[in-house]
């Protein structure tokens, strides 16, 4: 192959964005929400399956990542919030804060001109998200002195940031894991669905998976006697909470990376009840210093965010089954808020319980490590599909950490498959509800993670 030739395909996968942009672009008639056109996704799917084709065909060998992520990042960059209205939600919020007006209790549809345009779903409800994420949109909403173009412009910058903090943080954390940081950069880093979601989107999810990654990094940290890695670690995922709740997660994981580092083969050589309580030791001193560094990032505003009038996730149909669930009830009749209850409780009920069993099936003893990466990639997994909520975005939160898991080439192929479907579904969800476009999707995707499956 030509020592040029890949650079075809960057090209290529600009290519791609260009295409999904020129689709959005074609069918915007105006901001305010209305379902997309069906002709749409002449555009935006082919445009995606380009972006893809490239991204694969440069593969973990390619010497310029991080380039390549600038070249395909900057249209996103500058473009209109992509298949989703929370970066609208987002810039309401920052206007209420930059106006001095509490989110947490005025609804964000009462923010002037981004309230306008805040999703049906949530513009009669409050912010939901926490104090740090909040001061955030408002320092960005000051910033560009509240011009809706350019809020959404900036609302990407944290993305932005956050790219740059795991692009530092994944390679390392994979040497140290025995993983090949070329594949962790190219498969968890130069990724589709994160570039689309973090950048496109404007998700917040971004700073949160970035500094949460971090904390897992800090976790291997062995100094001060051990210490030093959990006291850093803590504050980090503190941090990420404070950016989204959903950083909480990440907690079993620091706790399953730390472990490893500090037990390694002489925990095998223990009996189990004198490995037990360092193992809760490992697990409390960086649960206390998180809890404290996410409660002292939320003075600005406190925990308004757990008030009624936030709404509930279950509350709109999404990829959750349980929201599908929750809209059949609706539909039968029964009250919104006893529907919110039920959904509530069944999901954090079938989460505890999954997150149980991967723990003994994957997860760190008093006599044994286990299996860190795969036991975190099997808790966010189970938190997304028995969540009352499920979005493309939420993939994100997987996308780093199942890289470093240690796969089979047919795992490989089955992880490959998944980021193709998660790549595809937005343009899909579009111009279908939720359920349809995940069908759609496994039409489309399964036949070819069965060919190379087996």
């Amino acid at each position: 192959m030509s020592e040029h030739r890949p650079w075809w395909w960057v090209v290529a996968g600009l290519g791609g964005v260009l295409l999904v942009l020129f689709g959005l672009n074609l069918d915007l008639t105006g901001l305010f929400e209305r379902p997309a056109s069906w002709w749409v996704v002449l555009f935006t799917l082919p445009g995606y399956a380009l972006l893809l084709f490239a991204w694969g065909r440069l593969g973990p060998g390619w010497r310029r990542p991080r380039l390549t992520a600038a070249i395909w990042g900057i249209p996103l960059l500058l473009a209109l919030p992509m298949h989703s209205r929370d970066a609208y939600a987002y810039a309401a919020a920052g206007r209420h804060v930059a106006q001095g007006i509490d989110p947490y209790r005025v609804p964000l549809g009462e923010a002037g001109q981004p309230g306008l345009l805040v999703g049906e779903h949530w513009a009669d409800t409050t912010s939901v998200y926490p104090s740090l994420q909040l001061d955030v949109f408002g320092l960005v909403s000051r910033l560009t002195g509240g011009d809706l173009f350019w809020t959404t412009v900036a609302l990407r910058l944290p993305s932005v940031l956050a790219l740059a903090i795991l692009a530092a943080v994944l390679p390392v954390l994979a040497g140290r894991l025995g993983i090949d940081p070329r594949w962790a950069l190219w498969a968890g880093w130069l990724n589709p669905v994160l570039l689309v979601q973090w950048i496109g989107g404007a998700h917040n999810d971004a700073l949160m998976v970035a500094l949460a990654m971090a904390a897992l990094l800090a976790a291997t940290d062995v100094g001060w006697r051990g210490w030093r890695g959990l006291v850093v670690g803590g504050v980090l995922l503190g941090l990420a909470m404070g950016f989204k709740q959903s950083a909480a997660l990440f907690g079993l994981g620091l706790v399953a990376v730390a472990w490893a580092a500090r037990a390694g083969e002489a925990t095998r050589l223990e009996a189990p009840w004198r490995g037990w309580p360092r193992l809760a030791a490992t697990a409390v001193v960086p649960g206390a210093i998180t809890v404290a560094a996410f409660l002292a990032s939320s003075l600005s505003w406190g925990l308004g965010w757990r008030n009624p009038t936030a709404g509930s996730p279950a509350e709109a149909v999404s990829l959750a089954p349980l929201s599908w669930a929750a809209t059949g009830l609706r539909v039968a009749g029964v009250p919104g808020e006893t529907v919110n209850v039920v959904v509530t409780g069944v999901s954090a009920l079938l989460i505890l319980v999954g997150v149980v069993w991967v723990w003994v099936r994957f997860g760190p003893r008093g006599d044994a490590v286990g299996h860190p990466l795969p036991f975190l990639a099997a808790v966010l997994a189970i938190a997304c599909v028995a969540g009352p909520a499920l979005q493309p975005w939420y993939a994100t939160w997987l996308v780093p950490v199942v890289v470093l898991c240690p796969l089979t080439p047919r795992q490989r192929g089955a992880w490959a498959g998944g980021v193709a479907a998660v790549a595809l579904l937005p343009a899909l969800q579009d111009v279908l509800p939720p359920p349809l476009a995940l069908l759609a999707v496994a039409v489309l995707v399964l036949p070819a993670v069965l060919r190379r499956t087996r």
